[in-house]
């Protein structure tokens, strides 16, 4: 039975054949303070979000999901690293994320694993906009939109 997270992905990836030459895909489109029925695909009465209905309609919606702290750096940062804000340290809009923090999350064990994982829109976790351990591409912006 694998131990940690790593051994976990490794094992998971081999045992779904995505350790050959066939791997899946992962995109995930994550939006700023959005409630889960703001938008077209669970049938909102007036919204229309095309977009992002298409990309529900053909991948995965979680439709059951929360989040552990309600502020977008935190948020993020849990999102990355499968970890409580308490755990990460991420604690407000401007607080870095630790580098050791990145090099546990899911995109650094994809990468890991072959991947070429990017991250490409508003990281902020800190203002420093340099990229950050476990991407292949990075595209964000300093100052974050301000």
């Amino acid at each position: 039975m694998p131990q940690t997270r790593r051994q976990f992905l490794a094992a998971s990836l081999a045992a779904s054949g995505a350790a050959q030459e066939v791997r899946p895909n992962f995109l995930f489109v994550i939006t700023d303070d959005q409630r889960w029925d703001i938008m077209g695909a669970p049938g909102h009465p007036f919204l229309q979000t095309p977009s992002i209905d298409r990309l529900a309609r053909e991948g995965s919606r979680f439709s059951n999901a929360f989040v552990t702290t309600s502020l977008c750096s935190p948020a993020r940062a849990s999102f990355l690293t499968g970890r409580y804000a308490h755990a990460h340290r991420v604690l407000s809009n401007w607080e870095n994320i630790s580098d050791d923090e990145m090099r546990r999350s899911f995109p650094a064990l994809l990468y890991e694993q072959g991947y070429e994982t990017a991250y490409i829109g508003k990281f902020h976790m800190g203002r420093d906009p340099d990229p950050r351990p476990g991407f292949y591409r990075w595209s964000t912006f300093p100052g974050q939109g301000s």
